[in-house]
């Protein structure tokens, strides 16, 4: 996320599904800490660590798995 990170109490009014995933080898992240404050603010938030893939190569180095993870989240 780049920008000004968005308060929690706006987070946590969030009516619309959230999914979030989270690079495991990234160094700008620990990602245990990244899905535990997810899990306090996002109300409808799904998350997954995807192995294997660090923050910046995440959208270039897609993990096995992950079009039907988005697949699956989006079509409900």
């Amino acid at each position: 996320m780049t920008g000004p990170r968005p308060a929690p109490e706006a987070l946590r009014g969030l009516a619309a599904p959230v999914l979030l995933l989270v690079a495991a080898n990234s160094r700008t992240h620990d990602p245990g800490e990244v899905l535990a404050a997810a899990g306090r603010v996002l109300p409808r938030g799904e998350s997954e660590v995807l192995p294997d893939v660090s923050h910046h190569a995440l959208p270039h180095a897609a993990p096995a798995g992950l079009g039907r993870r988005l697949t699956g989240f989006l079509t409900g």
